[in-house]
């Protein structure tokens, strides 16, 4: 009876992770319960415990921000155009961006890993650039995993001020700096044309 029971214990625990880890994978489509196509009423509902607002980036751009506990976890865009609109529930999802390191695809890339660490997986860089308007900073590995980019940053502080290090006047490179690290995990399926 006591090997019985142990066994079952056992069983309900792995299960208990598996089920954790599938909560917060990241995969092409998904980042946990959230996935591109649903409305933002359906993420709403897959998301309980979680607080759904209004938030903007740099450009104005509407988006939703996805909070536990005051922190926000990932940001979601829905196609709506006006940031001080109400949220529209009935919008679908096009772009998810996670920031919290609890998210990981299933070979292990998270928010905060070091863009070195994530060569071990990914194999080398190819391409660090940084965006026009924003001077935001993507990395490109040999491996592309499908609908996935990777934002790069560097703490403010210290010897280096961007990610990448570019040629004189070049915003594009293939060099980083030791420090870099992915600050977020973005996912639409606009990236699989990226890679082409």
């Amino acid at each position: 009876m006591k090997k019985l029971t142990l066994g079952l214990v056992f069983c309900f625990l792995s299960v208990g992770a598996v089920f954790a880890q599938q909560n917060y994978l990241i995969t092409k489509n998904s980042a946990g319960a959230v996935r591109l196509g649903m409305t933002v009423a359906q993420a709403r509902q897959a998301l309980q415990g979680f607080k759904l607002s209004r938030t903007s980036d740099g450009d104005g751009q509407a988006l939703i921000a996805v909070k536990k506990n005051g922190k926000t976890v990932m940001n979601l865009f829905a196609g709506e155009e006006d940031s001080q609109a109400k949220i529209n529930e009935k919008a679908k999802i096009e772009f998810i961006e996670v920031w919290d390191t609890k998210y990981q695809t299933a070979n292990g890339i998270r928010p905060k890993m070091t863009v070195k660490n994530a060569e071990r997986i990914l194999g080398r860089v190819e391409r660090v650039f940084m965006s026009e308007i924003e001077s935001r900073e993507f990395v490109l590995f040999k491996k592309k995993p499908q609908g996935l980019l990777f934002r790069a940053d560097v703490n403010s502080t210290g010897k280096y001020s961007s990610a990448g290090i570019y040629p004189p006047g070049k915003r594009s490179g293939t060099r980083y700096a030791p420090i870099a690290y992915i600050v977020s995990v973005q996912i639409s399926a606009y990236w699989s044309g990226l890679y082409n």
